[in-house]
């Protein structure tokens, strides 16, 4: 769910996240699904306010944020070590 400027703006607000941490989660999640289908499409601007609105109404939490963090890590891994068995 998108929101608009104005609940964006009320949401920023009353977060109970401050606005700098706020902007830090949106900056790493946009980051983490850049290429996934959600974000693939939008402009910088959409896929900024797409990744304000999932921080501020909690589809994106630190927690999701660190366990994707993982998971890519461990993709990273596995893709380097096929490479390194030649395949």
């Amino acid at each position: 769910m998108i929101l608009t400027q104005m609940q964006l703006a009320s949401a920023v607000s009353s977060s109970k996240l401050g606005r700098y941490n706020i902007v830090e989660l949106a900056l790493e999640w946009i980051s983490l699904n850049r290429q996934s289908e959600d974000f693939r499409k939008l402009t910088q601007a959409e896929m900024i306010n797409k990744a304000l609105s999932d921080v501020v109404t909690d589809v994106a939490t630190p927690e999701k944020i660190k366990e994707l963090h993982k998971k890519q890590k461990r993709l990273i891994k596995a893709d380097a070590s096929r490479e390194g068995q030649g395949c």
